[in-house]
């Protein structure tokens, strides 16, 4: 799965639209492309620069980045940021512009000069995608459909889901029982991780989220204890509420040197890295990063 950013819409527009079919729309604009021999993901972060969240969405759901710049503007370094912070670690850059990656995982990237040489590259790459015996999956949203019952927008992001598989869904800790499974509108038996798919499941609706197996390393916590490592680029003085991202969860609460409370439960493992968000701020919406204790 890849996203493609850049401060510009037109420029994700232009690029996905080149290479993939729009297959999804809203907040996140989703494409079936053909990358080497195998099917793979477009990810547009539609909503994006306006909204955050979308951003974090994408960068969750994503196994590989695509950033293309043609000016260096502030929300330019906002997107590098956001890669650092997550470790997206493979990617490319298409710009002829000189951008300040030292020290970041964008140290890696390859740098191209246009969107055509960036195909060429994403065609002959090896895309890789999470690899484990247990599944863990994102979901970007639930809706109930007429004759199919609760349906569930999966990534699975390591190991595969199977029909009958029980699964836990977190934060809301519910468990839920696989139905059936659809890639591309085709059911399937299976799906495995880089797969985008929709679940029809028994079980009650709910938000984003994680599914994961019953028996699971999982805290559900409004208190998260750990220490906070505030972003070199980010000059602002944190005032009140902020928000905790991490695995589809965007979460309101207050952080310190070594304590992040929410509002809501957030589902983590420990030693899970977790964004801090300044959502409101005019400049740089990523404050840092919060390690959770191991």
């Amino acid at each position: 799965m890849v996203a493609v950013l850049s401060d510009k819409p037109e420029l994700r527009e232009q690029f996905c639209k080149s290479n993939g079919t729009e297959v999804a729309n809203g907040e996140m604009t989703f494409y079936n492309a053909t990358l080497g021999n195998k099917t793979s993901s477009l990810i547009e972060p539609t909503a994006y620069p306006d909204k955050i969240q979308p951003l974090l969405y994408s960068l969750s759901i994503a196994d590989y980045a695509i950033l293309i710049v043609d000016v260096l503007t502030p929300k330019i370094g906002e997107l590098i940021v956001a890669l650092d912070s997550l470790q997206i670690e493979n990617g490319i850059i298409v710009s002829n512009v000189q951008l300040p990656v030292k020290g970041t995982v964008l140290e890696k990237y390859e740098t191209v000069a246009d969107m055509t040489i960036a195909k060429e590259k994403l065609n002959a790459g090896n895309l890789m995608s999470g690899t484990g015996n247990n599944a863990f999956a994102l979901v970007d949203k639930t809706n109930a459909v007429p004759s199919i019952g609760n349906v569930a927008h999966t990534f699975i992001k390591v190991g595969k889901i199977k029909k009958h598989d029980k699964l836990l869904v977190l934060p809301e800790k519910k468990e839920i029982e696989i139905r059936s499974i659809r890639i591309n509108g085709n059911e399937v038996e299976e799906a495995n991780a880089g797969t985008r798919c929709e679940v029809a499941y028994r079980g009650d609706l709910f938000e984003r989220g994680l599914l994961v197996p019953l028996r699971n390393e999982y805290q559900v916590e409004n208190i998260v204890n750990g220490r906070f490592k505030r972003s070199p680029f980010f000059k602002d003085e944190i005032k009140g509420r902020v928000h905790a991202y991490t695995n589809m969860q965007f979460l309101e609460g207050t952080v310190t040197e070594n304590d992040f409370t929410l509002l809501n439960p957030l589902a983590f493992e420990k030693g899970e890295t977790i964004l801090v968000v300044d959502a409101s701020n005019q400049k740089l919406r990523i404050a840092g990063v919060f390690q959770s204790k191991w």
